[in-house]
């Protein structure tokens, strides 16, 4: 399938961008894993730095309690620092994160401090004691745990950073690689698409340059400019072979004015001149008169050969008679000129053309066998018109010395020939006979879809 031109300029670039896309949305998937990763140990860092301040608080609340039972004067004096190191514990012994982390005995042991120094102002210095001896080691432990959680959690953060981003590091480095490769294939496919068609099109444009005006088929359907390009460079060829075709057919019509020109001047005005003389030497006196049916013949004479030009210009036998009637009026018109000849004509032939086909096929049939009288030099000649597989055919060939190759279809009677059948939509070939020498022209009308005249 080909691609409009604005898509193949498009392809590699779009391709490119996509690629991108792709890989910018992998890393914003893999950001939020490094994330998660990195909270690991974070939390556990978190919940180890609580244990250390429960511990501090813990060791600094047994002191105080200790004070207190040592120095009873200095109770109040002393209370206010325990409450607030008290709130301090308290606040990061109830917190969820350190709880569920820690296990199952240690959290028990906390739950139960918590209960006896959740009222301090009620303290009971001995028994603050001897809860936060039994405190800190369990504490202390879990303090040890949670470091050592901490050094796992970042051990294994470490480990997985280094996989996400070897991950990340070969997926840029593929999409990359792929970017490369698909933009340089992509855009040298485009660029050598493009030049093929501009290849093609430039040709056709030589060729036109040339003056071979042969058609070929536009695009049916437009895709993009160049599709645009191709269609107007077929419309121009088509216009250049209409009007040389037309120049070809007033060339034709030249040269048979000028054939007739010269038929007239040899024969019509030669028989003229002729009369003229015998009147002229019946007026003279002296001279003997020739007899009125000496004169009465030369009449006829010059008579017969006016209607022969009259029948070259345009045959009234053609209209009155039909198509066979008028090739074999000419075939006995030149009868002693000619050699041995077979006429064979299908009556199916006369129904199946237009008046235009009919006159267009008289003078592309009787050019032939012009062609035949002037150039074979043979002994014999068949002429056949005949309805095959819907198309009209219709054969000149001859045993004579046969035409070059390089000269069928090239001639000048042969390109008026052509550019006649051109016009109706026909084609013309030229090949070998099926005698032993001479040439073999045909004639290929189709019958089906003619376009009608304009």
């Amino acid at each position: 399938m080909q691609l409009p031109f604005r898509y193949q300029f498009l392809l590699a670039p779009a391709t490119i961008i996509l690629l991108l896309a792709g890989l910018v949305t992998y890393t914003l998937v893999e950001l939020p894993r490094i994330n998660r990763e990195n909270e690991i140990p974070r939390q556990w860092e978190l919940a180890a730095d609580r244990a250390l301040v429960m511990i501090a608080t813990a060791s600094h609340l047994d002191q105080v309690a200790q004070r207190m039972a040592a120095t009873p004067a200095k109770r109040d004096e002393l209370l206010f620092d325990y409450i607030e190191q008290t709130q301090i514990y308290l606040d990061n012994a109830q917190h969820s994160e350190l709880l569920a982390r820690a296990p199952e005995d240690i959290r028990r042991i906390i739950r139960d401090s918590t209960a006896r120094l959740r009222d301090p102002e009620h303290v009971d210095p001995k028994v603050a004691h001897a809860t936060l001896s039994t405190l800190l080691p369990a504490l202390n432990q879990l303090y040890v745990g949670f470091q050592s959680q901490r050094r796992t959690a970042l051990m294994d953060y470490h480990r997985n950073l280094r996989e996400i981003v070897a991950q990340l590091i070969n997926a840029s480095l593929t999409v990359l690689l792929i970017c490369i490769v698909l933009g340089v294939g992509l855009a040298t496919w485009g660029l050598h698409a493009t030049r093929r068609r501009l290849a093609t099109l430039t040709q056709r444009a030589q060729l036109v340059c040339a003056g071979d005006l042969a058609p070929y088929p536009a695009p049916i359907h437009v895709r993009d400019e160049l599709d645009t390009l191709d269609q107007c460079l077929a419309a121009m060829t088509q216009r250049l072979i209409n009007t040389v075709a037309v120049e070809k057919v007033l060339q034709g019509a030249e040269d048979e004015r000028r054939r007739i020109a010269m038929d007239m001047h040899d024969g019509v005005l030669a028989e003229l001149t002729a009369l003229s003389r015998t009147l002229d030497q019946a007026e003279n006196a002296q001279a003997k008169t020739p007899p009125i049916s000496e004169l009465r013949a030369n009449v006829a004479e010059l008579a017969e050969s006016i209607r022969c030009v009259i029948e070259d210009l345009h045959p009234q036998s053609l209209e009155i008679l039909g198509l066979e009637a008028a090739l074999r009026s000419f075939l006995a018109r030149h009868g002693s000129s000619l050699p041995d000849y077979h006429f064979e004509f299908d009556p199916n032939a006369e129904s199946a053309l237009r008046p235009e086909q009919k006159i267009h096929l008289f003078r592309i049939a009787t050019e032939a066998i012009h062609n035949v009288i002037r150039h074979a030099q043979c002994s014999r000649f068949e002429v056949s018109i005949r309805v095959v597989a819907q198309h009209l055919l219709c054969t000149v060939e001859d045993n004579g010395i046969g035409m070059p190759v390089a000269q069928m279809s090239q001639g000048h009677g042969c390109l008026n020939i052509s550019e006649r059948a051109r016009a109706i939509g026909a084609q013309t070939s030229w090949g070998a006979s099926r005698f032993s020498s001479g040439t073999r022209f045909e004639f290929s009308l189709p019958l089906v879809a003619t376009p009608c005249p304009n």
